[in-house]
């Protein structure tokens, strides 16, 4: 009998639907939702969700508080499969006390996201675009002088290139991406500081090397300055020209989230003005973006197409991750991850 898993939301699977793939990726999606072993459900809708899940054994759920009549509703619920790493906002020690197993994971594309925001980064520090422009079409000034080795160090005189080492990474938003981009930054050796509405927990603050810091702030000490609040109505243009005029001169700004978070006209005019060092945008409003927009045209902008979380491959494997412990259930396995010190033999096994 299939194990029915019901989601809150599953952006992954919905950008699969409906797109022509290789045979090799269809048969891991058909792998991944395999009727024989999982009854798949997402529903956005509380409500809904709530009476879907009557019947559920496995839950999947943000890193977000649990509705509070969940348990009294889901009496067959065996699992709660957190899209975090964290999980600190789940209630982990509620669902312990029911004997409710609360595991958590990476996501493979919340980590892919946070590997290009610190590529985008290093080109702008280290001027990389520059460097290969100079190395295709010629360059201007004396040649570097050739070593008895044979060797021309920087041979363009290629001016701007940075070490990260040392540098301030500021972080707008402390959620699931942005803790990776901390960890990731924590590994260059950078100093992190963070904004959130509510600071994290010291525990986890210990963990990714970071300290919370008031936005004013942040913002006038961040050499590199990573935007990872929630996109909704109340956070269009978060930065925008108040912003960007307090930041650090010469700084750096990344947004990978979403376009309408920062204000496109207020950082063209901050590029421009020579207040900000660089910016690396993944994300633009709208999208697609024209291609003669003047910040694609800008020299200190590193743009990407919205491809942090990858290609439609990486998608699936974020949709096989979320889908692994539900066919470990099917197969009478144990979960991978659990954090909340439930014993799944205690529950039994299908």
């Amino acid at each position: 009998m299939p194990v029915r898993v019901v989601a809150s939301y599953m952006a992954a699977l919905m950008s699969l639907k409906g797109r022509p793939y290789s045979p090799a990726i269809q048969k891991r999606i058909d792998r991944a939702l395999d009727p024989g072993k999982v009854e798949f459900i997402v529903e956005p809708d509380a409500g809904a969700r709530l009476k879907a899940l009557e019947a559920a054994e496995v839950y999947i759920a943000r890193n977000e508080p649990l509705p509070p009549d969940l348990f009294q509703r889901a009496k067959r619920l065996r699992l709660i499969q957190c899209g975090s790493a964290f999980g600190e906002r789940i209630g982990m020690e509620a669902a312990a006390e029911r004997g409710v197993a609360v595991a958590l994971f990476r996501r493979p594309i919340s980590q892919a996201v946070a590997d290009l925001a610190m590529g985008l980064m290093l080109v702008l520090v280290r001027n990389l675009a520059e460097g290969g422009r100079r190395m295709r079409g010629g360059w201007d000034g004396p040649l570097s002088p050739t070593r008895p080795d044979g060797s021309a160090y920087n041979w363009t005189q290629l001016p701007g290139c940075k070490g990260v080492t040392g540098m301030r990474m500021g972080i707008l938003g402390m959620g699931e991406i942005a803790r990776f981009v901390s960890e990731r930054a924590k590994g260059f050796g950078m100093d992190i500081r963070y904004w959130n509405r509510t600071p994290l927990p010291k525990k986890i603050e210990r963990k990714l090397g970071a300290k919370y810091l008031e936005k004013e702030k942040l913002l006038k000490t961040a050499d590199v300055l990573y935007v990872g609040v929630g996109n909704s109505p109340a956070t269009r243009h978060f930065v925008g020209e108040k912003e960007l005029a307090a930041m650090r001169k010469g700084a750096i700004l990344l947004n990978l989230g979403r376009g309408p978070l920062v204000d496109q006209d207020a950082l063209l005019a901050a590029l421009n003005s020579g207040r900000l060092g660089g910016a690396g945008l993944d994300v633009f409003e709208p999208e697609p973006f024209p291609p003669d927009h003047p910040l694609l045209q800008h020299p200190r902008v590193a743009a990407t197409p919205h491809v942090g979380g990858g290609d439609d491959e990486m998608l699936v494997s974020d949709l096989e991750a979320f889908m692994r412990n539900a066919h470990r259930i099917a197969e009478g396995k144990r979960p991978f991850g659990i954090a909340n010190g439930v014993k799944w033999a205690d529950k039994g096994t299908p």
